[in-house]
């Protein structure tokens, strides 16, 4: 019979079907068209007027061909299919590392909730949940490696799974730029080998992985990448998901650091494992895009320390002890007529979860429409939110910024200083020529431009408004003129 990872993969496939809706979703499904239909991979840079640092590198271009793919061949289910076939992945093999030390389901579930609270955002379609996944299946091989006792353990199938872990590296460069952090575990569980076999067997899956790497276009550069990545970070501090912890973050974050701090104590564990989980908090500490990795770890963690300690006296309380079973017990396969019949059963009770076409309504596609029909100027500005739909919808325009096309420090300064205007906020529209504002009604940036001269409201509806610089002189009018603002309520 299937273990009880079986039936968390099939639960956590059904709780990430959802419609896609994510705005980077979209900016990664334009690219992916691109390379689909020119069979090429992009230069990001040029889909960009704003100044920029030279090529910019598409280091998720395999995974944008899948996403795109999948959108291709079943509109936004496609999409969120394969995310959810990721969710589940990443869970049965979550399952699996708490199931080596403990077998209550209930525990082990509440361990999974706490790292669900941590992935959450980052299963929504986008190349991230690739790092997540294959990190905790490498995280899971290497921590069977070193339990079952290196490379002369009795445990032949984890002597064998190591070496999946470089072309599995090679997979990963190709997907997403987290692929760094495979090379750095493999490091970390290094000394972990008892004998001096075990070191440099794991010593040599260091090289290949390292070596497999390069297999990618852009092959050797991709060594130079997490020097970029490092250099471009103060840039990125302006958004949300390059910032530290706050908020709701920030207490799941501190429960899990006092948490596995706790666990740490309790059980003596080996000097890597706690460099391992240190450098994961203090990674989730400065960016919350390091917290689903930071999850994984924790739950790792958490089932070799403070699970095993307290088994014995929630052993005790007979609530708990009822979910201490082997699956065999009850019927491994439960779970998978379960979870149909319960998608079928909320099908028939109205909740649509088949539904699951691209969630466009919290774009402004009425305006982006209204652009398209009267061939308002070419140098659009739209807020970083909306680029992904505007490359979307006019993959022949060039925008202003994103912080995914090639990370400009002029750029990025200039997008902050337009979203939260500052006082030279002209001198920004003067230098790059900005022509054209979709902007949200009533935005900052907005009220200033309904007050300023030389720019003109020419559409304008519940949720947003079309701004059109005025031409100084006439006779160099950047489009026919127009036959005056257009109002529309919706």
């Amino acid at each position: 019979m299937p273990s009880p990872a079986v039936g968390v993969a099939l639960a956590a496939f059904a709780a990430a079907l959802a419609r896609p809706g994510n705005s980077d979703t979209l900016w990664h499904l334009a690219l992916g068209r691109w390379i689909l239909t020119r069979r090429a991979i992009p230069d990001i840079s040029s889909f960009y007027y704003s100044g920029t640092t030279g090529f910019g590198y598409d280091y998720s271009w395999l995974a944008q061909a899948l996403l795109y793919g999948a959108y291709r061949l079943l509109g936004g289910a496609g999409i969120a299919i394969l995310n959810a076939v990721v969710a589940g992945f990443i869970f049965y093999f979550l399952y699996k590392l708490l199931e080596r030390n403990s077998v209550n389901m209930l525990v082990n579930f509440v361990a999974l909730c706490l790292a669900l609270a941590t992935t959450t955002a980052y299963l929504s379609g986008r190349p991230a949940m690739f790092t997540v996944a294959l990190f905790t299946l490498e995280l899971f091989i290497l921590s069977g490696w070193a339990a079952s006792g290196g490379a002369g353990g009795s445990t032949r199938p984890f002597r064998l799974l190591i070496w999946l872990i470089p072309p599995l590296t090679a997979l990963w460069a190709n997907l997403h730029p987290g692929f760094p952090v495979a090379p750095l575990l493999i490091l970390l569980f290094l000394p972990l080998g008892e004998r001096a076999r075990d070191r440099w067997v794991m010593a040599a899956c260091l090289a290949a992985t390292c070596a497999a790497i390069a297999l990618n276009p852009y092959g050797w550069r991709m060594y130079l990448m997490p020097l970029e990545m490092a250099r471009a970070l103060p840039m990125l501090r302006g958004l949300t998901e390059w910032t530290g912890v706050s908020g709701v973050e920030a207490v799941l974050w501190g429960g899990f650091v006092a948490l596995v701090t706790c666990g740490l104590a309790l059980r003596r564990q080996p000097l890597p494992l706690v460099v391992l989980t240190a450098g994961a908090a203090l990674a989730a500490g400065v960016s919350n895009r390091n917290m689903p990795l930071f999850g994984v770890v924790a739950v790792f963690i958490l089932g070799r320390t403070l699970i095993p300690v307290l088994a014995p006296g929630l052993g005790r309380v007979r609530l708990v002890r009822k979910f201490e079973v082997k699956f065999e017990a009850v019927g491994g396969w439960f779970w998978v007529i379960a979870v149909p019949l319960f998608v079928a059963g909320a099908e028939r009770l109205g909740m649509p979860l088949t539904d699951l076409s691209f969630n466009f309504s919290i774009y402004p596609s009425a305006a982006v429409q209204y652009l398209e029909k009267h061939a308002c100027p070419e140098r659009i500005f739209v807020r970083e939110d909306w680029s992904g739909y505007l490359l979307w919808t006019f993959p022949d325009r060039q925008l202003f910024y994103d912080a995914k096309g090639g990370f400009s420090r002029e750029a990025t300064l200039a997008h902050s200083q337009l979203v939260k205007p500052k006082a030279e906020w002209r001198g920004v529209v003067d230098r790059f020529g900005l022509s054209t504002m979709l902007l949200d009604r009533g935005s900052p940036l907005a009220v200033l431009l309904s007050e300023a001269s030389g720019w003109r409201r020419e559409y304008s509806d519940s949720l947003f408004e079309v701004f059109v610089r005025r031409p100084r002189d006439p006779e160099q009018a950047l489009f026919p003129s127009s036959p005056g603002p257009v109002t529309t309520e919706q």
